[in-house]
């Protein structure tokens, strides 16, 4: 009786000695990032590349170094940061939308607001914000274009502290740090 060897293949029958493994890397699946790349590529102009069909921006054009604003030429810190905090009451109790302040806040800050806003929407109980008054505001301005203050808002027989961080942008104030105690 004769057996054969089914799904053996020629090579299978040599000795091991004879049959070599290589090994191969894998290739790379995506591109290499700019980290990756050593810096003195990341700019190198190509063969193909072209200038851009561009003139050259005139001294006029280019951009200005930023004007230092002058104290003079902001409204006095206490003051505007009475009105913010009284415009966040009034968002918190429903009678003035967010938008209307988003002017006056930093990006990270409107969104904060926005968020604390919609998580006491979500339990369905007002933002502790929405009765409150405010007491008082007092200011300092440790740098140049920087006013920092600290109010406190009466919400019942309860006082609450609350921080703000104005820095000037475009002439005008804007809230950039809020904490509400």
């Amino acid at each position: 009786m004769t057996t054969a060897l089914v799904g053996t293949s020629p090579a299978a029958k040599r000795p091991a000695a004879a049959r070599a493994l290589t090994v191969r890397p894998a290739p790379r699946r995506e591109p290499p990032f700019d980290d990756e790349i050593p810096p003195r590529h990341l700019y190198a102009v190509g063969p193909l590349d072209q200038q851009l069909p561009f003139e050259p921006a005139s001294p006029r054009d280019q951009a200005m170094p930023p004007r230092t604003v002058l104290r003079t030429d902001l409204p006095d810190p206490a003051m505007w940061g009475r009105r913010l905090l009284i415009g966040i009451i009034e968002t918190a109790g429903g009678r003035r939308p967010l938008q209307q302040l988003a002017a006056l806040l930093s990006h990270s800050v409107a969104q904060g607001l926005g968020a604390d806003f919609e998580r006491a929407a979500q339990r369905r109980r007002p933002h502790w914000t929405h009765a409150a008054a405010v007491r008082s505001v007092r200011s300092c301005e440790p740098a140049e274009g920087v006013a920092e203050l600290c109010a406190t808002l009466q919400i019942g027989a309860r006082v609450r502290a609350v921080a703000l961080r104005l820095e000037a942008h475009n002439n005008r104030w804007r809230c950039t740090r809020l904490q509400l105690g």
